[in-house]
């Protein structure tokens, strides 16, 4: 059974949980003595981690149902009072534009979270790393003290028969054994503009609209910005 957990339920912060740390280096330790290469574990991590950030979007998502909503209705009403009726109503311009800014800001706070989960995947697989290179060097120390003996006790036994086989040498850890792994980087989602859900056309032409009565500055409000929960 896979010993790769909820990766919500494990992780700090930004950092990893004392029992995170602890299952890391006992599997790695496990899978160095086994000569089992890393990417098995990298795979059980990644596809943890993937699951645990489409279930934090999804949840950010639900619990701000409400805002997004506000947004597409007043993105509704701009269009129409500016394309069709023609009428400037800049109240409702404002109302709206300060609606964006502070969905972007709590999408970018989403979006620190999943990096914080990301980073703690990477140090968990980094802690998984170092305990399994230990435990290979300790298998093959081992291994060649063994070789050492049996060749001290073939040179002491000058009574054996003429063809008595070698014993076998170590075996080089083959590549996958002793090569790294690495985790996938997030998505475009979690690292690009924190536009969530405003690619409605509606909402575009609502921006755009925006951007030309007070400025790209103020329509693009919260892009860049990195706020915290």
């Amino acid at each position: 059974m896979s010993e790769v957990k909820s990766v919500p339920a494990d992780y700090g912060r930004s950092r990893l949980t004392a029992r995170t740390r602890w299952r890391a280096t006992r599997r790695g330790r496990r899978d160095g003595r086994a000569g089992v290469g890393p990417e098995h574990y990298a795979r059980q991590l990644e596809r943890g981690l993937r699951m645990a950030l489409e279930d934090l979007r999804s949840r950010f998502v639900a619990r701000h149902a409400a805002h997004i909503d506000r947004v597409h209705a007043e993105s509704a009403r701009i269009v129409t009072e500016y394309d069709h009726r023609r009428e400037d109503v800049p109240a409702a311009l404002a109302r709206f534009g300060g609606w964006v800014s502070q969905w972007r800001t709590e999408v970018t706070a989403c979006q620190q979270r999943g990096l914080a989960l990301a980073a703690c995947a990477d140090q968990e697989l980094a802690h998984y790393e170092a305990a399994r290179t230990r435990a290979r060097a300790r298998a093959r120390r081992r291994a060649e003290r063994r070789a050492e003996r049996l060749a001290r006790a073939r040179g002491d036994h000058r009574t054996e028969p003429p063809g008595v086989p070698e014993p076998p040498e170590p075996p080089e850890p083959p590549e996958w054994a002793t090569a790294g792994a690495a985790l996938a980087a997030p998505d475009e989602i979690w690292t690009g503009a924190p536009d969530w859900m405003l690619d409605d056309a509606l909402v575009r032409r609502a921006l755009h609209i925006l951007e030309q009565r007070i400025g790209p500055a103020a329509a693009t409000a919260g892009r860049g910005e990195r706020g915290t929960r």
